[in-house]
């Protein structure tokens, strides 16, 4: 079984949808109206990425359910699981709005056009996985949330990867815009925590509660899963009420300690990407 294989290609593609879109939502909050060079080649390649990732899970998908080795799969038996599933259509869907992605970061490279594109690339995902499993009406419900879910995650990520970006090359006017953006995303960020908060537990409750009480790894997953995203509230709340007014002050080594600090987030933010990896294949009564 292609169950590693299967996890692995779930959690790059995960990281790179969930990069791809919260940059360009991100962007848009800022309201800026272009990617510059440096930025449009990142993009690129987080969108590449997606796509080839995308088709990497889709393999080890159709693997694990015919029980044979990504490298045993003909393409026969790849195209007929994808025509008889909703795999396909899914994968589809999102190489579409990649490639769409790809096209206008070419052509015109501005937050307003591409953000769309990318979220529904993202959303994707909550049609895999328990989401994708449930049924009307509760499996409309979860998809929904999901969908918030991973919205608001995306953008989360995408402001932590743009300040983290900012805060690399430092000087007098950069520290002025970083602390000038970390200031203004604080209300956002206090919208993206009730929405993440509220739709992860009407998720654990969607997928957990049907069938009894949850039990085996999964739930110990979920619950690894809510103490990192305490870890990245409590180090946002430090960030902004601590650092940045450091920072601010030009206390000495401001900028050294919010930059540890916005790579810790990132790093809980990114673990959590990976324990839904993990969680999304296990079955959540035993698995």
């Amino acid at each position: 079984m292609e169950t590693g294989s299967l996890v692995a290609a779930r959690l790059a593609s995960y990281v790179l949808l969930l990069a791809a879109a919260g940059l360009p939502v991100h962007a848009l909050i800022q309201r800026r109206a272009r990617f510059g060079g440096g930025e449009r080649a990142a993009l690129m390649l987080l969108a590449a990425g997606a796509l080839i990732t995308s088709l990497w899970w889709a393999l080890a998908n159709v693997a694990a359910m015919a029980g044979l080795a990504i490298g045993d799969l003909d393409t026969a038996t790849f195209t007929a699981v994808l025509q008889a599933t909703p795999l396909g259509l899914l994968l589809t869907l999102r190489a579409a709005a990649l490639t769409a992605f790809l096209v206008l970061l070419a052509l015109r490279p501005a937050p307003l056009l591409l953000a769309p594109l990318a979220l529904a690339a993202l959303a994707s995902a909550a049609w895999a996985g328990h989401a994708g499993a449930g049924e009307a009406p509760w499996g409309v419900l979860l998809r929904a949330s999901d969908v918030l879910h991973l919205g608001a995650a995306a953008l989360w990520l995408g402001a932590l990867f743009a300040f983290l970006s900012a805060l690399m090359g430092r000087g007098g006017r950069k520290d002025a815009a970083v602390i000038a953006a970390l200031s203004a995303f604080a209300r956002t960020g206090t919208v993206i925590v009730a929405v993440l908060f509220l739709t992860g537990l009407a998720n654990a409750w969607l997928i957990g509660g049907a069938g009894g009480l949850p039990s085996g790894w999964w739930p110990r997953l979920i619950a690894l899963k809510f103490a990192l995203f305490l870890a990245m509230l409590a180090l946002a709340a430090d960030n902004r009420w601590r650092l940045v007014p450091a920072l601010e002050r030009r206390t000495p080594g401001a900028a050294r300690r919010l930059r540890l600090s916005l790579m810790l987030e990132t790093a809980c933010g990114l673990g959590i990407v990976g324990v839904v990896a993990l969680a999304g294949q296990l079955d959540p009564h035993g698995g």
